[in-house]
């Protein structure tokens, strides 16, 4: 079960997911920019429907660290740490689904957030996460929250018939 607490800075808020989302996410539908920078194959793809959105809605749920991102009050997109316990570290993502948000500062504003809660509050040594290497808005976010390149692996990802490679990047903690 979700057990993200609310965060705040802001315009931004970092909330539980309702019910009331459902209709929203439903109406932000597919954006196809965020569905490229995330990797899904465009082609097989169709309408996002009130059934995908409810099934969104119960994968969020059930997710123990996920969080909707409000911006100015309007749901835009989701982020979320994946825990791997035994490892203390854990596996950062985020979606950005209304593309008026992009190239606001919003996604290095969530990211230093969580990253933020993930290190101070429930004490990760590690934070880290894969990025498509043509994600440069991406990437350039990741860097300014201070993350490092550990490694790629080269043509790891096959997208809308062809290869990419996959840029792992994180975060270590020495102060725990």
């Amino acid at each position: 079960m979700n057990k993200a607490i609310r965060l705040e800075n802001g315009e931004i808020v970092l909330r539980q997911a309702s019910k009331e989302d459902i209709i929203t996410r439903e109406k932000l539908g597919l954006n196809k920019e965020c569905i490229k920078m995330c990797g899904y194959d465009i082609s097989k793809l169709d309408n996002f429907t009130y059934d995908d959105a409810i099934k969104w809605y119960e994968r969020i749920i059930k997710h123990p660290c996920k969080w909707i991102i409000e911006y100015k009050g309007d749901f835009v997109g989701v982020v979320g740490l994946r825990p791997y316990k035994e490892d203390n570290k854990a596996k950062y993502a985020i979606e950005l689904y209304d593309e008026r948000t992009y190239n606001l500062g919003i996604g290095t504003k969530v990211t230093k957030m969580v990253l933020n809660y993930g290190f101070k509050t429930l004490g990760y040594h590690k934070i880290y996460l894969r990025v498509l290497d043509y994600n440069t808005r991406a990437i350039k976010c990741y860097e300014k929250c201070v993350f490092f390149k550990e490694g790629i692996d080269i043509d790891g990802s096959l997208i809308n018939g062809s290869y990419h490679s996959d840029i792992y990047m994180g975060i270590v903690n020495y102060n725990n």
